[in-house]
């Protein structure tokens, strides 16, 4: 009875002795197969840490581009980022910026659009005397928050304008010799008719200068109150300009999102940037898993050739195995321990190798720094062990047909 009892105990013993013995005695086999495993979880890592923190890169990027979603009334027409011929209550702002709390990482900020004349104070010979241009009125730090790829070519960089000062575009500084310092007077007319009488005029001090790459350029920037007290619209917009950070299907949930708080409103998405945004970051998704999934295949070919051919090297280890009483299924166990602790190890290296190889790959190809992104470690790890034992079931296939006789005969 006690004989019988100690005989489990001696097989675990054994058992787990064998497996220590397969992991410290030095085979070259071995050591290839770990090696092909740090190949691939270092790749795997690589991959992994390049799309997580490319991804947040390239949405940080697309920001660059401005706003992405447009709240306006619905009598307004669509006309790039303006609005014409509606006007909304600026009100709805508030309830945008309680908003953000559902919405992760939204942007918003909101803008009157005006057509005013411009004219330098004092004005200069061989200037032009004005100008009609588009202004406007918004929170200047909100919309360059918005648009973060606007540059400020000369003036104060940060902070919100002045009651009584203004920012131009790099083209109207330009055509007017404008620089920080200098006066503009703006003029609205609270009609459609050109008359004088009809003109509210308000001088503003030159801030700053800001270069774009686009229509702004040829605008001019003052606070949101400054224009709505010069052009009489006291409590009125003209759109609201969001950005939604995410892939196409994170912006269109918040745009019915935005729908269902504002139904007496319409709010668009810029369908060029939001599906533009989506195709680039879903054209880098598929091409990294096909890599990552290429190249996994290609490790676990290898790994399951180099466990057959420890296999092989041990078929006499096997057979005593067999012949001493080990059945197929303790056997099959110790394979499949080994290949697991051979991805054990291959997996935590590879993932520190695969950290710094992406590091390295941002700073040299995209220019900007990595970090290492710690969730992908668990994924690295339980893909690497998972592989390794996969890659092993073929060569335990084999190891199950060796019949003790045969193979300690030498045949």
């Amino acid at each position: 009875m006690s004989e019988r009892v100690e005989q489990p105990g001696k097989r675990r013993s054994l058992f787990w002795r064998l497996w220590v013995r397969s992991l410290v005695v030095r085979r070259p086999q071995a050591a290839l197969a770990v090696i092909s495993l740090l190949v691939g979880a270092s790749l795997a890592s690589m991959l992994l840490n390049l799309y997580s923190d490319v991804h947040r890169k390239m949405t940080q990027e697309f920001r660059s581009y401005g706003a992405n979603v447009i709240l306006s009334s619905k009598g307004a027409a669509a006309s790039g980022q303006a609005a014409v011929g509606g006007l909304m209550d600026s009100a709805a702002f508030q309830q945008v910026e309680s908003l953000q709390t559902k919405v992760n990482g939204l942007v918003a900020a909101p803008v009157l659009y005006l057509v005013t004349r411009v004219s330098r104070v004092p004005q200069e010979p061989r200037l032009p005397d004005f100008e009609n241009v588009v202004a406007v009125g918004s929170d200047f730090a909100a919309l360059k928050a918005l648009v973060p790829g606007w540059r400020v070519t000369s003036g104060a960089v940060d902070g919100p304008l002045g009651p009584a000062s203004c920012a131009v575009g790099a083209h109207l500084a330009q055509r007017f010799r404008l620089k920080p310092g200098d006066s503009v007077k703006l003029t609205s007319s609270a009609g459609n008719g050109p008359a004088e009488s009809d003109m509210t005029p308000g001088t503003f001090r030159v801030a700053r200068v800001i270069s774009t790459g686009s229509s702004e350029d040829d605008q001019v920037f003052v606070s949101l109150a400054e224009l709505q007290k010069l052009g009489g619209l006291e409590g009125k917009i003209s759109v609201i300009q969001m950005n939604i950070p995410g892939q196409t299907a994170d912006i269109e949930r918040g745009v019915n999102q935005m729908a269902a708080a504002f139904p007496a409103l319409d709010v668009r998405p810029i369908r060029q940037i939001v599906y533009s945004q989506g195709k680039v970051l879903h054209t880098i998704r598929g091409l990294l898993i096909s890599l990552m999934g290429l190249i996994l295949g290609i490790i676990a070919l290898c790994v399951m050739a180099t466990m057959t051919a420890i296999v092989l090297e041990r078929r006499k280890d096997i057979a005593v195995m067999k012949a001493l009483g080990a059945t197929n299924q303790e056997v099959t166990r110790l394979f499949l321990m080994e290949g697991a602790s051979l991805g054990l190890v291959a997996g935590v290296a590879g993932f520190a190798v695969g950290g710094f190889l992406a590091a390295q790959v941002g700073e040299q190809l995209f220019g900007v720094s990595l970090s290492v992104v710690w969730w992908t470690l668990p994924l690295v790890w339980g893909a690497t062990i998972l592989l390794a034992a996969l890659a092993t079931f073929f060569p335990v296939g084999i190891m199950r047909r060796i019949q003790p006789a045969t193979a300690l005969k030498g045949e």
